[in-house]
């Protein structure tokens, strides 16, 4: 599915015949997930167990709201 996904973002005329418009991801949701998969994690770790980006987890949001209350 991936590989699916990755030639419709390309805009690879098979792909796009392959998928109907109901399950084509959206152009930001690409874009975000491109864009994480450039970002490095933090160790070896924190890939390896899948640990979120730096501000990109949980705590790392509540933090945030919390100061801009």
């Amino acid at each position: 599915m991936a590989k699916v996904l990755n030639e419709a973002a390309r805009g690879c005329e098979p792909a796009h015949l392959m998928l109907s418009p109901s399950v084509r991801p959206c152009p930001l949701a690409l874009a975000d997930r491109d864009r994480r998969a450039e970002l490095e994690p933090r160790d070896l770790t924190a890939w390896f167990f899948g640990d979120p980006l730096p501000g990109m987890s949980a705590l790392d949001r509540r933090r945030r709201n919390e100061r801009s209350h």
